[in-house]
């Protein structure tokens, strides 16, 4: 199909349908400028719509959410290749303003919904605890100090009433009065004894609650962890399929926001996590499936592949193409470009496009060879096997010697 004629369309809610076309009598301006990343952030997409009355433009309010869709029809508007590239939220919407003989309106939105409003998820536990203890230690304390205390005076009233007393007679004193502090003692130990019996039997106990941040047991798989997070958190992922489901033999606390937590989770898993026509997906790349499309000059390539590195210095390329609807984060298609020698099935990392009608709508994109990209993957994942199974070992021997040491106490 030859691409001639560009459209674009803009939803709000059901209330508001904008198109910008060259159909007649759909004549609005639409200027867009998005981006699309591999990045597990949400990015921001910039809209200005010209010709809008201030009715319309009253409707536009943070939080709705507002759906684009843009593509070409072909010269007689029999074929197109129109396309949903995204739905968001509204997050910044400024006054309609005058310029030039125009009322212009512009906002920003952004992919999906602020997914991540909450802390660290806190679970409750219950136990059982004490009400009230009816066996006071303090008490026995207090009288035994009192009748040490009296037992004191007895003596030094002794003492004075006996001034001419003898050593031996001090010393039966003396005797007599440790002896009374004793039997005193033991009779008080045998009444707290038996108050201890008694309040044990009558114990009463209330429910408390405790919250700790949600943990998972040893031997959790990532796949476990993130479902169970999004889920208690309301985080909608619209695809999942994990490369490597790592093992966490060591358990998992989740500490984090949970949003955060689900990256980290994610990472371990060696799978890719992203943002896909505003919506959020964990999966490979390589998953998805190879479209029908070779990109070459006539097809749309405006400049050839450049070659430089990412923040891991690993090769990537960039390249600036016609605007494509299809194209976005993760998509697998193939370049031929006979200028530069670059023919290669490629997968798309990131990117950002700017549409208008007023200009020819092209989008700038970065990717990597397919076969680079499955062969760093690949990498990735083996180690990661690796350092799951000497975790395993570890904790199998540490379970064996703990199994060893309880057989060994049972013995004595």
């Amino acid at each position: 199909m030859e691409l001639v004629h560009f459209y674009q369309r803009i939803e709000l809610d059901d209330e508001v349908r904008i198109v910008s076309s060259y159909l007649q009598g759909k004549n609005a301006q639409i200027e867009i400028t998005y981006n699309f990343s591999n990045q597990d952030v949400s990015s921001d997409t910039d809209i200005t719509i010209h010709g809008i009355s201030k009715k319309t433009a009253s409707k536009f309010k943070v939080g709705s959410n507002l759906s684009i869709y843009a593509g070409f029809y072909n010269a007689d508007f029999t074929e197109n290749n129109i396309a949903h590239l995204l739905t968001a939220s509204i997050t910044t919407v400024d006054a309609i303003k005058w310029e030039s003989g125009d009322w212009y309106l512009h906002l920003t939105i952004q992919d999906g919904t602020k997914v991540d409003p909450k802390k660290a998820i806190k679970v409750a536990q219950s136990k059982q605890v004490r009400a009230k203890s009816t066996n006071k230690s303090s008490t026995y304390r207090y009288q035994m100090r009192n009748f040490e205390n009296n037992a004191k005076k007895r003596r030094q009233a002794w003492l004075n009433a006996n001034p001419n007393a003898t050593r031996h007679q001090k010393h039966l004193n003396y005797v007599q009065i440790q002896n009374s502090i004793k039997a005193y003692r033991t009779q008080l130990k045998g009444a707290q004894s038996r108050a201890t019996e008694k309040a044990n039997k009558q114990k009463v106990y209330r429910v408390k609650t405790v919250y700790k941040n949600m943990s998972f047991k040893s031997g959790t798989k990532g796949s476990t962890i993130i479902k169970t997070l999004a889920d208690k958190a309301g985080i909608k992922i619209s695809e999942m399929k994990l490369v490597y489901n790592h093992i966490y033999y060591s358990g998992y606390t989740a500490k984090k926001k949970p949003l955060s937590c689900i990256q980290d989770i994610a990472k371990d898993c060696k799978t890719d996590m992203f943002y896909q026509h505003g919506k959020l997906v964990i999966k490979s790349f390589v998953s998805n499936k190879h479209l029908n499309y070779t990109c070459v000059p006539k097809t749309g390539l405006i400049t050839s592949p450049s070659l430089s590195t990412d923040e891991d210095n690993k090769d990537v390329y960039e390249a600036t193409i016609l605007f494509n609807p299809i194209i976005t984060t993760g998509v697998i298609f193939r370049i031929d470009d006979k200028f530069s020698g670059f023919t290669d099935d490629v997968i798309v990392t990131n990117g950002n496009a700017t549409l208008s009608n007023s200009d020819t709508p092209t989008m700038t994109i970065n990717f990597k060879k397919l076969s680079q990209y499955k062969k760093e993957q690949a990498s990735e994942i083996k180690k990661a096997k690796s350092d799951d199974a000497k975790a395993k070992a570890k904790l199998d021997a540490k379970r064996v010697k703990q199994a060893k040491a309880k057989r060994t106490n049972r013995k004595k």
